[in-house]
């Protein structure tokens, strides 16, 4: 009988003999079949780039260095390069792939699309293949990392050109209805363009009975309650602006309160107070946010325009003088 040591000893030299011949056969290899066989060996898939988690790996060849932005409700959106020319773009893709998540978030990108406007975020691309995903202007700031309160001058330029964004879309059948500092993108000059539509819809859409979601420190008092203010149009982005615009000059939003029933109610029953009484300087926007913020949407500017037009013409008369 073999001792056990002889056993070891023979295992030890088939293994060492192994590794030598297959030494021996790649260096008889040429050059390029050799490094061919040399990527099967361990480790060589670290030479290959990474993609941030979620990013779907069938998009590999068309961006690089992806780097993950941010995540909304119905999608996740990559900041990233085009292989082909260098250009730094947005790709968003949905949360899921199941069909309810891809049928809402096509949805989201047929209105958006059509929307080219200097305040509306770019749209490049749209397709399904090789997955769902939208290409689209990437910027790496929103109205919500900047610290507020602003120059008054500042506020009203960006509330004004929100309100054309707005109007331009209005004109053309399509509300946005989660207007709110996160879904503000800023240009470098601080040129606000308005992004991720995904609980827009059509004015005709809107006369259903379906409830959308909405953020609730923004919403308008149709969105709470329904039944008593009526179904959501338009003048709802005119509230939700106007909430945003207060927010701007005086550093806070009108209504605040740890409980969530308590925030609504306060939507639905309280006044606001006027921005001049929070910050001086701001008697000559009360009008024009109070009027945003009216609880009846009858009682609001009636559109995007007739708003943008108040704006511009209160900038126009204060000049540099006072909005400053």
């Amino acid at each position: 009988d073999r001792l056990p040591w002889f056993d070891i000893l023979l295992i030890i030299l088939l293994l060492v003999s192994g590794t030598a011949a297959l030494a021996w056969y790649l260096k008889r290899l040429p050059g390029e079949e050799a490094a061919s066989a040399a990527t099967i060996l361990p480790g060589a898939y670290q030479t290959i780039p990474s993609h941030p988690p979620g990013f779907p790996p069938e998009l590999a060849e068309r961006y690089d260095q992806v780097a993950f932005v941010g995540r909304g409700g119905l999608g996740q959106v990559f900041r990233a390069v085009r292989r082909d020319d260098g250009r730094e773009v947005a790709v968003k893709i949905p949360v899921t792939y199941d069909e309810a998540t891809g049928r809402t978030f096509m949805k989201e990108m047929r209105f958006w699309e059509d929307l080219t406007h200097p305040n509306i975020v770019a749209v490049y691309s749209v397709n399904i293949l090789p997955v769902p995903f939208v290409e689209m202007e990437y910027l790496p700031r929103t109205l919500g990392d900047v610290e507020k309160p602003l120059p008054v001058e500042t506020a009203a330029r960006i509330a004004a050109g929100i309100a054309a964004g707005l109007a331009y879309a209005h004109e053309r059948g399509v509300i946005h209805r989660d207007i709110k500092p996160g879904n503000i993108l800023l240009a470098g000059d601080l040129s606000p363009k308005i992004t991720d539509w995904g609980m827009s819809t059509t004015l005709e859409a809107s006369r259903d009975t379906t409830v959308a979601g909405f953020t609730l420190a923004y919403a308008a008092p149709e969105q709470i309650a329904p039944e008593r203010f009526g179904r959501t149009d338009a003048r709802t982005d005119i509230y939700q602006l106007g909430i945003v615009f207060y927010e701007l000059v005086t550093g806070k939003t009108p209504f605040a309160d740890e409980n969530l029933a308590g925030f609504a109610g306060a939507v639905l029953h309280e006044q606001p107070a006027p921005p001049s009484l929070i910050k001086e300087g701001l008697a000559e926007l009360d009008p024009i946010i109070l009027r945003c913020l009216a609880k009846d949407p009858a009682d609001r500017y009636q559109s995007a325009r007739e708003l943008l037009d108040a704006i511009e013409t209160l900038m126009w008369e204060a000049g540099d003088t006072t909005l400053t």
